[in-house]
This record gives structure tokens, sequence and C-alpha cells, in this order.
């Protein structure tokens, strides 16, 4: 990985393709097969390969900094696939640019390893809030707080021992509102489409699934029993404008604690991750090397622009 930025050298040479076909930000897009092309030269990683790492850096609910800026269809958060990649366009974001100048030490080193980590491509490290990064960065700190997730939702679990170096099992869920007589879920793990939540909660409300042990109940003579499922209806509201949001109805006169419990205990509405740093969050921090700064200063603007 990069001790400028922490990208691997894949990542690298997508900025750079994009970039030498013009793709800077405020610029035209330029094709996604044509970069795909100037990828396999460079690298010889063949466009099967190279397109789902582009959906990596180009999208918002896999990086809280995405480093490509797409147009067409590139999927959807429901599980829909990207178009062909001579149907799509690509340049680079204000963040992919800033990137790629500090690759090419034009500006000074920009944190995006230790903002990102490499959860989004299936590694172990979390991602962590980009301004508590920065934060600690420009104050000396030792704090970026838990680990964030681009997609919302709760993390829990072994964040201590993860933050002090250790392996640690993550529990990442999805955040519930609660509406009369129904529960929303408004933010979904990273990695998990709303189709496939939206499915799999469907069918154990249709299947009847039990709920964990600590809900049963003794019946009239004493037999331990599972009461009925809380949940009665499941419909995915999600849109482009409202983004996430799974409508679970409930029973008549369900417990709404009770229900919300329920909702959680169904996969992948709460998934579990193994995650593991480097090193210890606080050494990571004080042994990243800022050099002269500008790489961060020019980054905090965006930052503070990033949604979210």
């Amino acid at each position: 990985m990069s001790s400028r930025t922490g990208l691997g050298a894949p990542e690298v040479a997508v900025l750079a393709a994009v970039a030498e076909l013009g793709g800077m930000p405020g610029k035209r897009r330029r094709g996604t097969a044509l970069v795909l092309e100037a990828v396999e030269r460079e690298t010889g990683l063949a466009a099967r390969y190279a397109y789902p790492l582009l959906q990596d850096l180009a999208l918002p609910w896999r990086l809280h900094l995405p480093l490509l800026d797409p147009g067409g269809n590139w999927g959807s958060r429901q599980g829909d696939p990207a178009a062909s990649a001579r149907s799509t366009e690509v340049r680079l974001s204000e963040v992919g640019a800033l990137a790629l100048a500090a690759e090419r030490q034009e500006v000074g080193p920009v944190p995006l390893g230790l903002i990102e980590g490499s959860l989004y491509r299936g590694g172990p490290v979390p991602p962590f809030a980009p301004a508590r990064v920065l934060e600690a960065l420009v104050s000396g700190g030792t704090d970026a707080g838990p680990p964030v997730l681009p997609t919302g939702g709760t993390v829990d679990g072994g964040i201590s021992t993860l933050l002090a170096g250790g392996r640690a099992r993550i529990t990442i869920g999805s955040t519930i509102a609660h509406e009369p007589g129904r529960l929303v879920i408004t933010e979904i793990p990273m990695g998990v489409t709303i189709d496939l939540l939206a499915e799999h909660l469907s069918s154990q409300v249709h299947g009847q699934s039990s709920p964990r042990h600590a809900d049963y109940l003794p019946d009239a003579v004493g037999h331990v029993v599972a009461p009925p499922v809380p949940v009665v209806g499941v419909a995915d509201e999600s849109s482009a404008l409202s983004a996430v949001r799974v409508v679970c109805s409930l029973r008549r006169r369900a417990d709404v604690g009770r229900a919300e419990r329920w909702v959680r205990s169904v996969w992948p509405v709460t998934i579990e991750v193994d995650c593991r740093l480097p090193a210890p969050m606080r050494r990571r921090l004080l042994a990243w090397d800022r050099g002269d700064g500008s790489g961060v200063s020019a980054l905090r603007p965006l930052v503070q622009e990033a949604p979210g």
C-alpha cells in the first residue's frame, strides 16, 4: 500500500488512467471502457476484474470519500448490477484528483488509508469518520473514535480490542426508526443490498421463524413456546430520493421493543465481521507521516463538503 495515500497499486493505476484520458474534476467524463483498456495496458488487470474496482472507488455506499465521479448506471443499493462499461462514464472526483496529486508528490500525503480502511474491498480494516481522523492528525491527537461506515448504521462489539490492535468480531447493525404500528429500517450494513435484506426479512416473517430463546414464553400448561412473530409484513419503500426505507408492519398490540429485537436478530439486518487493524489506532495516527501538511489541508474542505 502506498505510504502517500494508503491506496493499492491497482487503485492508483485507475486514477492515473482516468487522468491521462482527461477525466479531471469539472471536465467531461470519459468512457469507462477506454479507462479499462488503459488500466489493462498499465497493470495487466483485465476488464472483468478492473470494472468492480472502479465501482468500489465510485460508489458513496462503499467509500466515505469516493475517488471517482461516475456517470450512467453504476448499479444501485437495491442490488441492481452496473450497466456495461461501454454505457458508463467516469472522471476523477476532487478527492481522487487530490489523491493522484499526492501520489505524484505534487502535494503532501493524504490519509485515505486511515479513513477508508480495506473493508470495502473485503479486507479486515474498517473505515473511520473522515473528520475525526483529520482532527486527530492536525491536533496530534490519538483518538479518531470508533469505526464509522459510509452506509451509516450501528457498530458494536470488540471496539476497544480492535483499537488496541487485536483481532475483534464487530457487529454491524441497521438503523431502525419507530413509527406508529411499524419499524422502519433507514440504514443497512455495508455490503448488504436492500433487496437481500427485505427478502430475508419477508421470508422469516412468512416462514414464522422463531425469535430468540429469550423471548419464548410458557403456555397454559407450562410448556415453553415461541410467541407469534411480531412483524406481519415487510415492504421496501426505498427510492433514489428517500434512500433506504424498509417498512416492517407490526402485529396489533405487539411489544415494540421485542419487535425490534426480533428484526435485529434476522440476518442481514445485523451482520458480524472479523476485523483487525495493522497496528493500534493510536500508533497509526502518531506514526502517519503528514509531510508538509499540504495534503491534509487540501483534504479538509473536501471532507466538510462531503454528504453525511
